[in-house]
């Protein structure tokens, strides 16, 4: 590679590939649930930290439920993460599968502060109502 190809590389081909990064994080924030953190985290300053995400499931906690399953560990922790249909869907049936209800209600809340007043809220992201008998 001659030093002008080199150059030109540096200087027009990198930023643009950044670019191009950041353009695609944002689609699949946007489009797929993807966590702000996750994907090179170039909105992470933009919303608080996806660990705080709470899993409300009436009738059960969570903690019980993660004790001594890594499975449902695993599946809940991937949902707090990307709380997308696909996601919950799982963890749903999953619940279902691991205690001996009929049916499972799931939501996933998000908190929000506003940096204004310094207001705490949460507010629902998404949920879920599964039976047994749909499985």
């Amino acid at each position: 590679m001659n030093k002008v190809t080199k150059g030109a590389f540096l200087k027009y081909g990198i930023p643009c590939l950044a670019v191009i990064l950041i353009i695609i994080q944002i689609i699949l924030v946007n489009t797929h649930q993807l966590s702000k953190w996750k994907g090179g985290g170039y909105g992470m300053y933009t919303e608080i930290h996806y660990y705080y995400n709470q899993i409300y499931i009436p009738g059960l906690t969570v903690d019980s439920l993660i004790t001594n399953n890594q499975d449902m560990r695993a599946t809940l922790g991937r949902l707090k993460l990307m709380p997308n249909k696909n996601n919950l869907n799982k963890a749903a049936r999953l619940v279902l599968k691991s205690t001996e209800r009929d049916s499972v209600h799931i939501q996933i809340w998000k908190p929000i502060v506003n940096s204004q007043n310094g207001e705490y809220s949460r507010y629902l992201v998404s949920e879920i109502y599964l039976k047994k008998s749909e499985l």
